[in-house]
């Protein structure tokens, strides 16, 4: 049985390659240089933006997911966290229930506050 404190390790290590990745493509789709960034094929409802999916944030959502099962594992809570959040804010983006939602860009934004805010408490 693997240890926890190598549990621990692999998931310091996805968690610092996702923040390494994320922040700054997120940061490049905040200046309105990425409008597809949330564009995922797990949530994508567009079927004009089939074979437009963003490549990146799709690598992305596959080291979260990682992230989690780890945290399940460690019995360690996800809520709130950076692995849980993309999902949140590809969902949100792709929701065409919601004519108010932001834009790729608005949502960029608020994602970063988000962590920034996050890292601050």
């Amino acid at each position: 049985m693997v240890s926890r404190s190598k549990l621990y390790a692999q998931l310091d290590a996805l968690e610092s390659e996702l923040n390494e990745n994320l922040i700054p493509h997120l940061e490049a789709a905040a200046n309105g240089n990425n409008d597809l960034v949330f564009c995922v094929e797990q949530f994508n409802p567009f079927n004009e933006l089939e074979s437009k999916t963003d490549k990146i944030t799709e690598k992305l959502i596959n080291v979260g997911a990682q992230i989690l099962v780890l945290k399940n594992k460690l019995g360690d809570p996800s809520e709130g966290s950076i692995a849980e959040r993309i999902c949140w804010y590809c969902r949100e983006w792709s929701n065409l229930e919601n004519s108010h939602r932001k834009s790729a860009q608005g949502l960029a934004k608020q994602f970063l506050e988000e962590i920034q805010n996050n890292r601050m408490s």
